[in-house]
């Protein structure tokens, strides 16, 4: 082969001269084969040539060239064409006679799916941090995601290892990683800086390499913690009802440590906290709330013996029992919500089967993320389920149309591989089971989606709450009922509904009161 590329006497006996001769005549009547020029196999003859000399290559010796021996090498070369041409060739010929890196050649590598192109597959596996990023793609493969997800984390993460300078696992410190995202933001487009910033997070942390910044506490944090402790003990409250009280007496508490400590707490102190809260533009209810859970931590702090306040002259503003109006949407505007989701899709299926839940039952938005796959009764065709508030567990029947909802998200539209005990779960990667976050969005989604003037002050789920028991009591439920199927445990909750009560209230405004007076 080299003769009929070179007359040169001089030039046959450098080809000659030098280690697997035959090796490369075969990798030439292959490229020839394929369609080259001679002026195209005279190059790659002078490479391959320059190769041995490069990487010291022997006759008979059998050893492996890694592709960081190569790349190393090809900064002999003068410019970037040069060293892209010495790599790919290097690396089809060595692979060609089986003296290439093998993690090339592995078909199983997850980075050798990325790409077909010789540079960026070099640049997956060469690339720092070889093994951190191979298993934490291994992981998130298990978990699901998607192969176009996975190429695209794949590429991020050179891109974190070259703003971040990593060069071996160390610790990322989380002040050092936002203040790149910031740097970054200048000259990115907002998802790129969003897919940084996630990536970065999931796989830094993922490898314990990331250092978050401790959230800030109040100095009397442990008081608080044991206070909710005892809560939940003595008291029995629910753990939304006490994630809510802790955070509240968070801010007190931050209010409040720069001002005095607790042994010199006075009603002067929190006055100034509740009027604060009031500037801030709290409304009547919530600074209730805030004054009753206040109250009833000054109550511990007193049984304590940390701070002595009279606890009745904390009072909160006067509030009229059943001085509002619950805000629901009429049952027509259910009905739309209800067929506003394309069912033939699994997020279709999904989202109304929560809808119908959270309207015909009446569940709470907690309720429903917590429903599992074994309170479904599919012989008896029963839903059964815990009341977050009083604990009681109740049964009902499924209604026909709510049965064949579930049926069909749980048979058509519900990965069931995934070893998730919930009923409703994310569609997409990391399959788990909803936050009351992802409802009140399917929720709010469906009401902005019917794009119609709808006359309430929330459009999360529980107006389908209050809709449901709307509805109840116009079809003549009584409030008794209304309030078992609710899991209310005071009637007085469940009363606020008769001053809704069309059909009773228009009977009351037909009687002749004249007559009766």
């Amino acid at each position: 082969m080299l003769e009929l590329l070179f007359k040169s006497e001089s030039n046959l006996l450098k080809h000659r001269g030098v280690p697997l001769l035959k090796e490369r005549e075969d990798f030439l009547v292959r490229k020839q084969s394929e369609g080259c020029q001679t002026r195209e196999l005279q190059i790659l003859a002078s490479l391959l040539l320059e190769t041995v000399n490069i990487l010291s290559l022997k006759d008979k010796d059998k050893s492996i060239i890694t592709l960081d021996e190569i790349l190393e090498k090809s900064s002999l070369f003068r410019n970037q064409k040069q060293i892209k041409f010495f790599i790919s060739t290097t690396i089809n010929w060595l692979n060609e006679i089986g003296r290439l890196d093998l993690r090339y050649c592995d078909h199983n590598l997850l980075f050798n799916h990325f790409s077909t192109i010789c540079h960026y597959r070099i640049r997956y596996i060469t690339y720092p941090m070889y093994h951190e990023r191979l298993s934490y793609l291994n992981y998130m493969q298990s978990l699901g995601m998607s192969f176009n997800r996975l190429r695209e984390h794949a590429e991020m993460q050179l891109h974190i290892i070259d703003e971040l300078g990593i060069s071996e696992k160390k610790i990322i410190h989380q002040h050092v990683l936002d203040k790149t995202i910031i740097r970054l933001a200048a000259y990115n487009s907002l998802k790129w800086m969003k897919t940084f910033k996630a990536v970065s997070i999931k796989w830094l942390s993922f490898i314990g390499i990331l250092e978050r910044s401790q959230e800030q506490l109040p100095r009397d944090n442990d008081l608080i913690i044991e206070y909710i402790n005892w809560s939940k003990s003595m008291k029995g409250l629910s753990d939304i009802t006490l994630k809510g009280r802790h955070s509240r007496i968070n801010d007190f508490s931050f209010f409040i440590q720069d001002k005095t400590d607790l042994a010199h707490l006075n009603i002067s102190v929190i006055d100034e906290y509740i009027q604060y809260r009031h500037n801030a533009g709290c409304c009547k209810r919530t600074l209730s709330l805030l004054t009753t859970n206040i109250r009833e931590y000054v109550k511990f702090l007193n049984f304590k013996g940390i701070c002595d306040i009279c606890v009745e002259g904390i009072r909160h503003p006067k509030e009229y029992s059943l001085s509002t109006l619950p805000s629901a949407p009429s049952w027509d505007i259910v009905e739309k919500l209800l067929s506003f989701y394309d069912i033939s899709t699994k997020v279709g299926k999904r989202n109304t089967a929560i809808l119908a839940l959270l309207s015909i039952y009446g569940l709470r938005t907690s309720e429903v993320t917590r429903l599992k796959l074994r309170d479904i009764d599919w012989d008896k065709r029963q839903l059964c389920f815990y009341h977050v508030k009083n604990g009681h567990v109740q049964s009902l029947p499924l209604s026909p149309y709510v049965y064949n909802l579930l049926i069909d998200y749980i048979v058509n539209g519900r990965d069931n591989k995934r070893k998730v005990e919930e009923v409703f779960m994310t569609t997409f990667m990391p399959y788990k089971s909803l936050t009351r976050s992802c409802i009140y969005k399917i929720v709010s989604d469906a009401y902005k989606g019917l794009k119609i003037p709808i006359n309430i002050k929330h459009i999360g789920g529980h107006s389908l709450r209050h809709a449901c028991a709307s509805n109840l009591i116009n079809n003549g439920v009584s409030l008794k009922e209304i309030g078992d199927i609710l899991g209310h445990r005071l009637q007085d909750t469940t009363r606020i509904y008769s001053k809704i009560d069309i059909t009773n209230l228009r009977k009351v405004s037909q009687i002749e009161w004249e007559v009766m007076l």
